[in-house]
């Protein structure tokens, strides 16, 4: 990506302060959420070195949004992408386009001279209060062995038990990686998989209570969720016991459509027998989920 000098308008002193950082927003037909996010972003009370917005095909005005904030803030860095893959299913192309964008972030500040000490990854439909990043690098700066760190999510219409247990680990909504461990992991890995490969490494993930990001969108609302999030367990090479249990739980949980639509997107890869993600390291770790499935109902016993 051929990149230009619009940067040299960011201040050096901006740029070699300990708590720089550097955010990625993938982006696909956001027009209603992006105005609100990048509000949140420009008034934060630590903005970021670099803000890539990562347009992937949107069909809308997300790119004409992106334009007009990149025009008049020299921080904020706009590009469309193009999946290599078009008929990839949504969790995996996620992924694909954040590690673009953060490739292209550490481009710009490898090209500048930019200095960044942590990496964030938020998506366009949430809020954040005005010293989210701020606090999470305070947290960084108290424990340095934090690798990975997130708020707390809000979400309307789940209970306080379900907003609890979907924050017990962080999410990549709002996720923040300290550049060390992002190094250490081979890079961005997706949300859940750069939290196993940062525990795996000795680094401590955690989640904030105390530091607020608001969802506008109820996880799992999106067109087709279950059903890529059933193909990308088949990916990371979820058991097929844990699959099944999984599904059941969504059924009984939400309802049976999502969980059948689940079902489908794993059982669908597995007779396909589709390509699983070329990591040996997660592929074990996630083919023993069963095995601490059961060591964790032996506890309980």
């Amino acid at each position: 990506m051929k990149l230009d000098g619009k940067y040299s308008n960011v201040s050096s002193e901006e740029t070699t302060k300990p708590n720089s950082y550097i955010v990625v927003t993938p982006a696909r037909n956001e027009e209603k959420m992006l105005p609100g996010l990048a509000a949140d972003m420009i008034n934060q009370s630590v903005k970021p070195v670099v803000w890539v917005l990562a347009d992937d095909g949107s069909s809308d005005k997300t790119w004409l949004i992106i334009k007009d904030l990149e025009k008049e803030f020299p921080w904020i860095r706009g590009v469309r992408l193009k999946s290599n893959n078009e008929k990839i299913f949504a969790h995996q192309r996620n992924r694909e386009n954040v590690k673009k964008g953060l490739e292209l972030a550490i481009e710009i500040c490898r090209k500048h001279n930019y200095y960044y000490r942590y990496l964030a990854v938020v998506d366009a439909d949430v809020r954040l209060e005005r010293n989210y990043f701020g606090k999470i690098i305070k947290a960084f700066q108290s424990n340095p062995r934090l690798g990975v760190a997130h708020g707390f999510v809000y979400e309307k219409g789940i209970s306080l038990k379900e907003l609890h247990e979907s924050n017990r680990t962080p999410r990549g909504c709002g996720q923040v990686i300290r550049k060390e461990c992002y190094e250490m992991m081979g890079g961005y890995q997706g949300d859940t998989l750069s939290n196993v490969k940062a525990k795996n490494r000795n680094w401590q993930i955690e989640t904030f209570a105390s530091i607020r990001i608001f969802h506008r969108r109820r996880t799992g609302s999106g067109k087709n969720y279950y059903s890529s999030h059933g193909k990308y367990a088949y990916f990371i090479n979820y058991h097929p016991i844990n699959a099944l249990l999984t599904g059941i739980y969504i059924m009984a949980k939400l309802s049976l459509r999502e969980g059948v639509s689940y079902l489908s997107g794993y059982c669908g890869s597995l007779v396909l027998r589709q390509e699983k993600i070329q990591d040996d390291e997660i592929k074990e770790y996630y083919w023993n989920s069963f095995l601490r499935l059961l060591w964790h109902l032996q506890e309980k016993l």
